[in-house]
């Protein structure tokens, strides 16, 4: 059930074959120039150039779709809200009592929206092309103890399953007659009510039997760890760091060596 719902898409490309530690610095540096950049122009062509590199990953145009659906009421939210919200200087396009709609507003929401599109497409090239084993040796290697860099390589691997089980019991209580989001604000809520307890119920028994097969694995057995495939550094690991470095640096210089992107527009 859980393979439709994976992260991981194993592929023979390029960036699958980069050291998950190569990866993670550069996603590193571009999380923080997406951080540092207001300016909608720089976050857009960052945004472009994670599709280009998932593209050239090839990873599939359904999967990028699927993380559009995601991300799109999180993003609506965020263009609607932040312009209302903190409308800044400038003068009114429409003013609703204490609501203010102004240009300087709806260019910091834009800014705002492409900001959360952009990390979650940054990470999204380490977690679709990346396998969760070399992910958990990469940390280790970095010198995070074994069970925290677990800890995370199950995260990433068991929140879609947990998001499979709940698309599962969902279509499983509508086949059954279940009517859901249907009616006003509350009753939507109670029809997700039963979906959402056997979605718990389901997650702890399979947080139960995870448990039960770490152990059967010697997780705190005190003795030194071995891998079946060890993963090491490439002069061509080296090199995207390298290049990841100098363009993060060269950005960082113009952020805030010149001042430029400090503002949306």
């Amino acid at each position: 059930m859980s393979q439709g719902f994976d992260l991981y898409l194993p592929r023979d490309s390029w960036l699958h074959r980069l050291d998950p530690r190569a990866k993670l610095w550069a996603v590193l540096l571009a999380g923080t120039v997406g951080l540092a950049y207001r300016q909608i122009a720089v976050l857009a062509c960052l945004l472009i150039l994670a599709h280009l590199v998932l593209l050239s990953a090839r990873i599939p145009l359904s999967r990028i779709r699927w993380l559009w659906r995601r991300l799109a009421p999180l993003l609506v939210m965020i263009l609607i809200l932040q312009p209302l919200f903190t409308p800044g200087p400038g003068p009114d396009l429409l003013s609703l009592g204490p609501l203010r709609l102004t240009v300087h507003g709806i260019l910091e929401g834009i800014s705002f929206a492409l900001r959360a599109a952009t990390l979650a497409f940054v990470a999204a090239t380490l977690l679709l092309t990346t396998d969760p084993n070399e992910l958990v040796q990469g940390l280790a290697k970095l010198g995070l103890p074994y069970s925290w860099g677990l800890t995370v390589g199950l995260a990433l691997r068991y929140l879609p399953t947990t998001y499979g089980l709940y698309v599962t019991i969902n279509e499983a209580q509508q086949a059954r007659g279940w009517i859901v989001g249907k009616g006003n604000l509350i009753q939507r809520g109670r029809s997700y009510l039963p979906i959402l307890v056997a979605t718990i119920i389901a997650a702890l028994r399979l947080s139960d039997g995870l448990a039960l097969a770490l152990a059967a694995r010697g997780l705190d057995y005190p003795a030194q760890r071995t891998v079946l495939h060890e993963i090491h550094m490439k002069a061509v690991d080296w090199l995207a760091m390298a290049i990841a470095t100098v363009i993060f640096a060269g950005l960082l210089v113009l952020r805030y060596g010149i001042g430029f992107g400090a503002t949306p527009w």
